[in-house]
């Protein structure tokens, strides 16, 4: 399909740089991502201790933590490596 060298060259600097996007830029589906089980594993021993305790104290802690964890998230929001997206036709 690409006989031009150039072009060939472009795609496989794009598949060493970006496996996901070369992948759906061909047309074949990205790899999914497998970190489901490190989500589970970590939540496990944070959604114990709040079982134990009671309710009025994990829904204090669980604000306090949102409150305290949102600066930083809009820190990451802000600093996110991909620009937004536009749909133009």
């Amino acid at each position: 399909m690409d006989d031009d060298p150039v072009l060939r060259s472009l795609g496989a600097d794009l598949e060493r740089d970006d496996p996901d996007l070369a992948a759906l830029l061909s047309g074949r589906s990205p790899a999914p991502h497998r970190h489901s089980v490190a989500w589970v594993l970590l939540a496990i021993p944070l959604l114990l201790p709040a079982l134990l305790l009671p309710a009025r104290v994990t829904l204090g802690l669980l604000a306090m933590l949102l409150i305290l964890a949102s600066p930083g998230l809009v820190c990451w929001l802000c600093a996110s490596t991909e620009g937004p997206t536009t749909h133009s036709t």
